[in-house]
């Protein structure tokens, strides 16, 4: 009898002992898996915020492209108070610009699919920038609506589209070089006075003045 309830505290104890391992090991797997979902979620936070950066961020050189070139009066034209005739959708896609798709409201891509945008319209350019659909490239407006400047993103030349909608027009496909960008023809489309001077030459040839 004695025996008997000697075994049964040893068979208890080891019963507890294994529990504790297992109930540990339990432990230590969700404190791992934890670890492992905060990892998880600071690198998906770390890629978004570089795909926001690649995409959208400036650097501020709106300040060479708008405020020195001027580039953003020959975009909208002197009807909407820049000069020239200003730049149509069918000017920018023909020099290799790309318009995400995945930016435009689903009025506009159905419009787009039946025919009734006016693809050589400025004003369409001016309602593609405000949506920021503009692959590469940034609008930055007055209060009444008005182009300020413009600026470049490193998505210009290393981003490109699926042509899903039609050509230039779809899903971004970022990391892929832009082959059909003509950087030469990007800011000649008819600047005038101090622009007009400088977008006469190749885009490499131009730098501002010290």
């Amino acid at each position: 009898m004695k025996y008997r309830s000697i075994g049964v505290v040893v068979a208890l104890v080891l019963a507890g002992v294994g529990f504790l391992g297992i109930f540990g090991r339990i432990v230590s797997s969700f404190a791992y898996s934890s670890s492992q979902q905060s990892a998880a979620k600071t690198a998906e936070q770390k890629l978004q915020q570089g795909r926001h950066i690649f995409r959208f961020d400036t650097f501020g050189d709106q300040a060479f492209w708008g405020d020195a070139l001027k580039l953003h009066q020959a975009i909208e034209g002197s009807k909407f108070g820049g000069v020239g005739p200003g730049v149509s959708p069918s000017t920018a896609l023909s020099v290799g610009l790309k318009v995400d798709v995945d930016a435009l409201p689903a009025s506009v891509i159905q419009a787009l699919k039946n025919g009734e945008v006016n693809l050589n319209d400025p004003a369409v350019t001016l309602a593609l920038l405000k949506l920021n659909s503009v692959v590469g490239v940034t609008g930055f407006f007055q209060p009444d609506g008005s182009l300020r400047s413009i600026g470049i993103q490193c998505a210009l030349c290393h981003s490109t589209v699926d042509n899903s909608l039609s050509p230039g027009i779809g899903h971004r496909l970022d990391g892929w070089a832009n082959r059909d960008l003509n950087v030469g023809q990007i800011p000649q489309p008819k600047c005038a006075s101090t622009a007009s001077r400088l977008t006469a030459r190749p885009i490499g040839a131009i730098a501002p003045r010290r």
